[in-house]
């Protein structure tokens, strides 16, 4: 049964990238539009110590992956009146010691846009996954942020997600603009201890600037959340819920190179029995500076508080600082951040989150046709609902080399560790990954 729902989710998709492509390229030589196709495929082998992810009793395995893709990008420029993207790659997942966890594997992004006159634009985005990973740490959407999953599942459990993102934008002036963005968050999965959900949420928002000093931006976001568990849960349930948030945001610009502002953000979160309702409110201030054409920082700094109907209210600082050194041949990042967020749609749904985390990745081109990339995170996640609290962190080395104008080799090494006041939510991990791509240039 769930594979048929999958099956017409991805037929739904499919019928949906195909009707938004047609009056992408219609117009377009169909040579055209076949040189802008890049076939590629790739062959993979991974290794791992932890394959569930457990404290005891871990078992290893090797999985060799095959993966055939397609990408199709109507332009480079993304300035352009109209433009498509589109990128879908298809994995046949192979276990060696663990046969019956073999799988199919999906991956498709969707970007297409199309502005009415100068001023109106129309814009679906749209991710698909379907994976067996027991971690899927980010989705990125064409949003102000990303959508951050922490909570890793125990186990090999096939599930399905899909982000249908759907805005329009109008711009009146040349920083001023009247958007709304619809979301449509789907998952579906076969873990017996884990539950479906769907998210939706309607966010419009305005920005204006007085004059080249003077800016604001008003936001509200509506979302409903509702979840459904299989017959086999093993579970608490948890509570449907509805959700709002209004923030306001005040900035001073001195210069292009420099901007201060002062933003305040109110949530109200109402859940069905035998949930408790909650709000919560957050005030804070920052700057942006450009050092130099290269050298940009950030720094956000501020306080919230939950207020529970019932119970112990939470409270303590917000931050995001961020240093970024980009050059020709290397990219440095590093960040830290912290405060709340919320775990609504993930593989658990602890629910309100504190939490605070520092990144460092560093991208460096060694020569023209090698690349190293690096990432290293340490964070504390505390699960306020469940009385949860972890600590993590995770480190990563790759290596990218270009053989021929065709051929890629990829080979990787990281080490992930949870440590959980719930015992049995600790982990730790070595994974460690080669790759080949073909690709058609």
């Amino acid at each position: 049964m769930t594979v048929q729902k999958n099956q017409k989710l991805l037929i739904k998709l499919i019928f949906l990238i195909s009707l938004l492509a047609i009056p992408s390229v219609s117009c377009a030589d169909w040579d055209d539009v076949l040189a802008k196709l890049r076939p590629r495929i790739s062959l993979q082998e991974e290794y791992t110590d932890n394959l569930n992810l457990t404290r005891t009793n871990k078992e290893d395995d090797f999985i060799t992956t095959v993966y055939p893709g397609l990408t199709f990008s109507a332009t480079e420029n993304r300035e352009a009146k109209s433009g498509l993207d589109l990128d879908f790659l298809l994995g046949l997942v192979f276990y060696v010691h663990h046969v019956e966890n073999n799988y199919v594997s999906y991956t498709g992004t969707l970007n297409t846009w199309h502005t009415f006159g100068r001023r109106l634009t129309m814009r679906v985005w749209d991710y698909f996954l379907r994976s067996q990973e027991p971690e899927e740490s980010l989705v990125t959407y064409q949003g102000p942020t990303g959508i951050y999953y922490p909570v890793a599942q125990r186990g090999r459990y096939t599930y399905v997600r899909n982000i249908f993102e759907p805005s329009l934008t109008y711009r009146f002036g040349q920083e001023d603009q009247f958007s709304i963005t619809y979301q449509n968050n789907y998952y579906n999965t076969e873990n017996p201890s884990a539950e479906d959900s769907r998210g939706n949420t309607v966010t419009p928002q305005f920005t204006y600037w007085f004059n080249a000093h003077h800016g604001i931006t008003l936001e509200y976001s509506f979302q409903t959340g509702k979840f459904k568990q299989s017959p086999d849960f093993t579970g608490e349930p948890s509570p449907d819920f509805t959700y709002h948030r209004a923030r306001g945001r005040y900035t001073y610009r001195f210069n292009p190179r420099t901007s201060v502002f002062t933003e305040f953000t109110y949530d109200t979160i109402g859940y069905d029995p035998p949930g408790i309702d909650f709000y919560v409110q957050a005030l804070s201030a920052g700057i942006t500076h450009a050092f130099t054409p290269t050298l940009n920082g950030r720094l956000q700094a501020g306080y919230f508080r939950r207020n529970p109907e019932s119970g112990k209210s939470t409270q303590g600082p917000t931050v995001d600082a961020g240093l970024t050194q980009r050059t020709q041949r290397t990219t440095m990042d590093i960040t830290v951040q912290g405060g709340y967020t919320y775990d609504f749609f993930s593989t658990s749904n602890l629910g309100f989150t504190k939490y605070y985390r520092g990144i460092v990745s560093l991208t460096h081109q060694l020569a023209e046709r090698f690349s190293l990339n690096s990432t290293g995170t340490l964070g504390r996640d505390s699960y306020i609902g469940s009385g949860r609290k972890d600590w993590y962190w995770r480190v990563g080395v790759n290596l990218s080399y270009q053989l021929t104008r065709w051929l890629t080799a990829f080979a990787g090494v990281s080490y992930n560790e949870n440590n959980s006041n719930q015992n049995e939510n600790d982990y730790k991990e070595w994974r460690g990954i080669v790759r080949l791509t073909a690709t058609r240039r």
